[in-house]
């Protein structure tokens, strides 16, 4: 016994200290003996109540919170003992009470009679569901510690009861999450307990997996009313105001008592919220151009709610100013505005400003109070450019350079000028227009570079939010023009962050419909709804345009959601409106064309082409994809003209750059439908031609595997050891595309067990996914052209290890020490510790032949869509390598490379093709990657890989070794991560 549990009985006779106790309670978690003694404690008192009492034994609520009678252990008390022993104290008193009639539970338990409730959600129990007024302490919520334990005694008659919702209930109702998510995960499923989750989900900040779960208690329950309040709450959490207010009125529909009133009161505050917003937006433009023409002050308090605005428009005030009086009159919103950003650039601009030559600048400021209110001729700009750079007044200058109608010709200029000011406003917004311009360029890695940066020092502050939430804003398009979903969501979302804080009315609509579209590339259904229709409903009566891209993009996701009726009402939506279709729309209607047909949609497609093809200056991307489309939807109709589209599609796409997104998508989509009416009518021969030319390599003769999914479809073709084909082709899915097992029907799984391996050309999202094949089978996924030719180069081989964890994770991440005896000192490079920086891999990883890098794998969203690798950090910051990192690298020697770290195979799919780790080491040039998809235990990565890399460097094949290898682990290991290694070739 320790010394800890002499503690015990002066624990129970309440003389501890508070310091002492609280102690006490966290020896009392992980002690068995003291937590038997505190049995013997209860049992004994219980029984010394009824010996007492001489009567009928009766119940008697405990609580940790309250006293014992005076009995046995002297005086003794039980005093509070916290939440995290309550559930080892119910389970005692549940055997003490064994014998007993079960009592009843009273309202206490969930604080029914409470004059106020401490959590704004509704529980679905209804003895936790009274209305009162919600109120916490301005502290914040109280949770247990405020409230109080429940009742052990009744906790106990639950438990026994197994009324776990009840238990679950009665920790809701306190904001302690983790005790009733036990109890949750106890209960049997259903609308109640999706709602409960949800009440979690809530309180821990994630609004967007409690509406996932509220969506499903919804469906099952349509007049839920603690779900349709939660709801509320939820889109309230994600600054969805009016969607919120729908639902709040959706709960005064069913006319609660109290509860109705609440919700009736909450909306109107939400509607009105937004009405506030939007009319403050408006009344400051009028100030504000006001201001420019008058030089009339804004109001402190305009100031105050809109400082990013009132900036924007005191710099043209003063720019304005016709007198040094007119100038000196913006002093007090100079003073303002700075005294909010904590800084001084304003108010000396202004003085500054009032200190030139009138005489001079009086003429010039005239013309630019034109030009900013929107009064100057066009014709008269590029004149007025030219004698404001002959003139000394060069914050004129920058000011009338934004409004060039091609300001990317004056770029350079610009930020010099805006440099010059060493105004931080100018230095982001030189920032923000220069990486708008590289992105128009296509050279999207050179402005993400650069927003980076600028980010950088918009820091966490409030600081400049007007200028840093567009900055972000534009980064988060970067991030999704380089088809980086979750880095793009993330950005837009801290930029919408910014835009609320600072009542930046446009920034917020335009963040809607970029979440709105982010959430439909990650097929998040209900979220694209949520999102898009608040900015539907900000921006009513919302234009044709915004109604045909709105519905247009929600019927692409119900499509990939196989929701085939939600997509065709979407798209006879958007047609209400009678403007000419677009190419994303046709592209949703060629896709219903074999699951919803309409007689109209050939017009709906002929004029978008016509669109398309008519537009200038054209896109040779875009026109390929329209061709693409045209196929796909003929395809359905005159199977040769479809077939013959989608093969001039592919031959278009082979004009154009790699960087051609559209024509990236063009010549996946057309192979796509290539490859699905050849599995349709049975052609599986031609459909390995397909698989193969698509990876622009020969067919192989045998032991050959092609699967590809789209929407409701599979297709699985092979070819055994004979070099016999067989097919299938299915039409029946209901559930999209979420795992690779069971896709391959065991007669082909035999017909290729026999093979001594198998090259599997896999398509997005199949790529890259474990479980495909079983583990008795050698097999690879094939990424590109068939080459065996090793490199020229001599052999090199790179070792890093012993990486150095950034500080940053060091309390997340083990070190990982994988100590290495080089074979052949002079033919092997190892970086370790403070050198295996990503910089220094990178540079030594050109010239090796085989890489072995044992770190750290992460999925981190936040960082790259795919997994990267965690190496030591380098100057300015660095220490991740990611896919993205190699696409400028080229492997001259060829290399095997194991990445010997937890993740490093999982792969991030779109519709048109895969994004990992060994994706980018083949297409940088190796031969063949080893990765896994889940963790690796640290102990067991090198007595595994290095048999296996042994094995390669004898000639032997991968796939086979890979197989051989696993197979023997299994059986004397028996840990099955080895089933999640993968071979990439």
């Amino acid at each position: 016994m320790s010394n800890a549990c002499e503690r015990l009985e002066r624990f129970v006779d309440g003389e501890l200290e508070p310091a002492e106790a609280d102690a006490f309670r966290e020896h009392l978690l992980s002690c068995e003996p003291c937590q038997a003694a505190l049995s013997e404690a209860v049992q004994l008192e219980l029984r010394a109540e009824r010996l007492l009492a001489d009567e009928e034994p009766r119940t008697q609520v405990l609580r940790l919170s309250q006293a014992l009678p005076a009995r046995r252990w002297g005086r003794a008390r039980l005093v509070a003992m916290g939440t995290g022993l309550a559930a080892l104290a119910a389970c005692v008193l549940a055997l003490v009470y064994t014998s007993i009639a079960p009592p009843r539970v009273p309202a206490e338990v969930w604080l029914a009679e409470a004059p106020t409730r401490s959590i704004e959600a509704r529980v679905s129990d209804g003895r936790a569901d009274g209305h009162r007024t919600y109120d916490v302490p301005r502290s914040g919520p109280g949770g247990a510690a405020e409230n109080g334990s429940p009742s052990l005694e009744a906790l106990a008659t639950l438990e026994r009861q197994r009324d776990f919702r009840g238990i679950a209930a009665a920790w809701l109702v306190r904001g302690e999450w983790k005790q009733a998510a036990e109890y949750l995960a106890r209960a049997p499923a259903g609308p109640e307990v999706d709602n409960d989750l949800a009440v979690i989900a809530l309180g821990q900040d994630r609004p967007d997996e409690a509406l996932a779960l509220l969506e499903r208690s919804l469906r099952a329950r349509p007049r839920h009313a603690q779900a349709l309040w939660n709801q509320a709450l939820a889109y309230r959490q994600l600054g969805l105001l009016l969607k919120a207010a729908g639902s709040f009125e959706q709960v005064v529909a069913l006319g609660e008592p109290g509860w109705s009133g609440e919700a009736s009161r909450a909306a109107a505050a939400l509607r009105e919220e937004v009405r506030r917003r939007k009319a403050s937006w408006e009344a400051l433009i009028q100030a504000g151009r006001a201001m420019v023409e008058h030089g009339t002050p804004l109001s402190p308090a305009q100031v105050s709610e809109l400082p990013g605005l009132a900036r924007l428009y005191l710099y043209d005030a003063v720019r304005a100013s016709p007198s040094r009086e007119r100038v000196l009159g913006l002093l007090p919103v100079a003073r303002q505005l700075d005294d909010i950003d904590s800084g001084t650039h304003l108010q000396a601009y202004v003085q500054r400003t009032a200190g030139r030559d009138f005489t001079v600048r009086r003429p010039l400021a005239e013309t630019y109070a034109s030009l900013a209110l929107g009064t100057l001729p066009p014709a008269e700009l590029p004149g007025f450019l030219e004698r404001l750079r002959r003139s000394p007044e060069q914050d004129l200058l920058l000011g009338a350079l934004l409004f060039s109608p091609a300001p990317g010709t004056s770029l350079d200029e610009y930020r010099r000028l805006a440099l010059a000011t060493e105004d931080p406003w100018f230095a982001l917004l030189a920032d923000d227009k220069q990486a708008e311009a590289e992105l128009s360029r296509g050279e999207a890695l050179a402005a993400e570079a650069r927003l980076l940066g600028a980010l950088r020092r918009c820091g966490d502050t409030a600081r400049l939010d007007y200028r840093c939430g567009r900055v972000q804003r534009l980064l988060s398009t970067v991030y999704d023009t380089l088809h980086r979903p979750q880095e793009a969501h993330q950005h837009a979302l801290g930029a919408l962050r910014r835009g609320l804080r600072s009542h930046d009315w446009p920034l917020e609509l335009l963040l809607f419909e970029d979440l709105g579209q982010l959430s439909a590339h990650t097929d998040k259904l209900l979220l694209t709804h949520a999102y898009l229709e608040e900015f539907l409903a900000r921006m009513e009566p919302a234009a044709c345009d915004y109604q045909d891209f709105v519905h247009t993009l929600l019927a692409a996701t119900h499509q990939s959601a196989l929701d085939f009726d939600g997509a065709r009402n979407e798209v006879d939506i958007a047609a209400r409106c009678g403007r000419t279709p677009t190419l994303a729309r046709a592209a949703v209607v060629a896709d219903l064309a074999r699951q919803r047909p309409r007689p109209e949609d050939e017009d709906t497609l002929r004029k978008a082409l016509e669109a398309v093809r008519t537009a200038s200056p054209s896109n040779p991307g875009e026109s390929a994809l329209a061709t693409s489309v045209e196929g796909r939807f003929e395809l359905e109709r005159n199977r040769p003209l479809g077939q013959s589209l989608l093969r001039r599609a592919i031959a278009e796409t082979e004009r154009l750059p790699a960087t051609d997104v559209n024509g990236r998508k063009a010549r996946a989509y057309s192979y796509t439908s290539l490859l699905f009416d050849a599995g349709r009518h049975g052609e599986y021969d031609q459909a390995l031609v397909l698989f193969s030319a698509e990876l622009e390599m020969t067919p192989p003769g045998r032991c050959v595997l092609g699967v590809t999914v789209e929407d409701e479809r599979t297709l699985v073709v092979i070819r055994d050891t004979a070099g016999k084909t067989h097919g299938a082709y299915d039409a029946s899915r209901k559930q999209p595309f979420a795992g690779a097992g069971g896709l391959v029907p065991d007669g082909m799984v035999e017909a290729l067990r026999a093979c001594e391996s198998v090259d599997v050309l896999a398509r997005p999202p199949v790529q890259g996914r474990s479980g495909l094949l079983p583990s008795d089978v050698a097999w690879a996924y094939r990424v590109g052209p068939t080459t065996t030719r090793p490199s020229a180069l001599p052999t090199r081989r790179l070792v890093v290890t012993d990486i150095e964890l950034p500080e940053e994770l060091r309390q997340v991440l083990p070190r990982i020490e994988a100590p290495f005896e080089p074979e052949s000192p002079g033919d092997t490079t190892v970086l370790r510790g403070y050198a295996a920086t990503p910089s220094r891999v990178l540079e030594a990883m050109a010239n090796a032949t085989e890489i072995a890098i044992h770190a750290h794998g992460m999925i981190d969203l936040g960082v790259s869509d795919a997994s990267f690798l965690v190496l030591s950090k380098e100057d300015g910051g660095r220490f991740t390598l990611t896919a993205r990192d190699l696409q400028e690298t080229h492997l001259e020697g060829r290399p095997l490379v194991l990445l010997a770290a937890c993740y490093s195979g999982r792969t991030t799919p779109s519709l048109h093709e895969s994004f990992g780790l060994p994706i980018a080491f083949i297409h940088a040039g190796a031969r063949w990657v080893l990765a896994t998809t889940e963790k690796i235990p640290n102990s067991e990565a090198a007595r595994f890989f290095e048999p296996v890399l042994a094995r390669i460097r004898a000639g032997e094949p991968p796939a086979r070794v890979l197989r051989d290898e696993r197979l023997a682990w299994r059986k004397r290991q028996g840990n099955p991560w080895v089933e999640q290694v993968l071979l990439f070739q």
